[in-house]
């Protein structure tokens, strides 16, 4: 491991540049030489703050095209100048650079803007990691209002200095017109629930067929768990990432609360949870949650699969985009075709505002930083007088309206 380490922060980068994936985590490889201060971090953030694969996949990406700029330089992985990044940069939306032998070259891929300012921040990040690991620099990694020599004073205290905290703005940004929120209608996302009762409250899913006993008592299992998950994607604002990590012990129905695993944050926050929302889940938990034995896992999870081949495990990420991928098309335009899960968490934000202002927005939309809204952040039980009847109300009004509340209590 030290020999990769050395190779990979003191000599030249080379060409090709892969990613593996290994044991759920992906490792970068330069040259046939793991690039290990990096993949060490990337399997650090699996460990200790639950990153998700699709979470470490785009570190991943992020870390393989500096890599792939390092190794057409022939710098090793701290070898970049700050003069040289701002190459790197131009490089990520398209541009050409001069290599070690003078050619000019590109880097593999296209993306736009937006996406190489992801890029950027994401390889912050990475740099950031390995700068407290391993008592190094990066020359690149500059913030307005922090020098080198700073930053150099910090690091030699050897201890964790986590630069994020700081709320400093990076030196290397790219400029690019962030693209307007959207969310779902109210009348639209009625249209989708009545479109999930038409589909599956009469199906018996095929799992349920070969695997319950008796299966017609798994008649339209389906619907109640997509709709279950509909609600909290659009009545509790989750990220699709974090609905399908939910456990039955993170629903708290008496304190009205509902714990997800946010990104970037090591436990579980608390959201508020309307009554009609726990009511949904809990009615597909005690009657059409598959029994399971096979896993820790499986057997804590809310969502669980009613598929064949998947019968009982934990749904995956695909799977809630897959259910609003066949409710789209019913939907008016321009919604049949743009509409995505994030788009009902965006949904829930503008209630969220309308309700109880910024505030209650960043503590319920669960934000990474404070800067998104007002820099106050109360508890969820704050604001509980001012949400939980008035979008309690708004959630029957939808199961009114798509005629589910008959079905609900039949």
């Amino acid at each position: 491991m030290e020999i990769g380490l050395n190779l990979s922060l003191d000599l030249p980068l080379k060409l090709p540049v892969r990613v593996r994936m290994l044991d759920g985590v992906p490792k970068i490889i330069a040259g046939g030489i793991p690039i290990m201060p990096i993949n060490l971090v990337l399997q650090q953030r699996q460990r200790d703050t639950g990153a998700t694969r699709s979470s470490l996949e785009t570190y991943a990406r992020a870390a393989r095209l500096y890599v792939e700029f390092c190794a057409h330089r022939g710098q090793s992985l701290i070898g970049i100048s700050n003069e040289e990044f701002i190459w790197f940069k131009g490089a990520l939306i398209g541009d050409p650079f001069l290599d070690a032998k003078g050619r000019y070259v590109r880097l593999s891929g296209e993306r736009g803007e937006r996406t190489g300012d992801l890029m950027l921040t994401l390889l912050y990040s990475l740099a950031t990691d390995i700068m407290e690991r391993y008592n190094v620099t990066f020359d690149w990694v500059r913030y307005k209002g922090m020098s080198n020599q700073l930053i150099e004073a910090l690091l030699e205290l050897k201890r964790p200095i986590h630069f994020r905290t700081f709320g400093l703005c990076r030196t290397h940004r790219i400029k690019y017109t962030t693209p307007k929120i959207l969310g779902l209608p109210d009348d639209q996302f009625v249209h989708l629930l009545i479109a999930a009762k038409d589909r599956w409250l009469e199906t018996i899913a095929d799992g349920d067929v070969a695997f319950a006993n008796p299966p017609e008592a798994q008649r339209g299992a389906l619907f109640w768990r997509n709709l279950a998950l509909l609600m909290i994607l659009r009545c509790v604002g989750s990220r699709r990432s974090e609905v399908v990590q939910l456990r039955v012990k993170d629903v708290d129905r008496e304190q009205s609360l509902i714990y997800l695993a946010t990104k970037r944050h090591r436990e579980r926050l608390p959201v508020l949870l309307y009554p009609w929302v726990g009511d949904l889940i809990f009615h597909y938990v005690t009657k059409f949650r598959p029994i399971v034995s096979s896993s820790l896992e499986n057997q804590q999870a809310v969502f669980l699969s009613h598929s064949v081949q998947n019968y009982g495990e934990r749904i995956s990420d695909q799977s809630v985009r897959a259910v609003i991928d066949v409710l789209r098309p019913v939907l008016d335009p321009p919604w049949n075709e743009q509409l995505t899960p994030h788009m009902l968490r965006h949904s829930f934000g503008y209630d969220l505002q309308k309700l109880s202002g910024p505030a209650a927005n960043v503590t319920n939309m669960r934000h990474a930083s404070s800067r998104s809204s007002e820099p106050y952040q109360a508890g969820p039980e704050t604001f509980a007088d001012e949400l939980l009847e008035p979008g309690d109300k708004m959630i029957q009004d939808f199961l009114a309206q798509a005629g589910i509340l008959e079905a609900l209590h039949r």
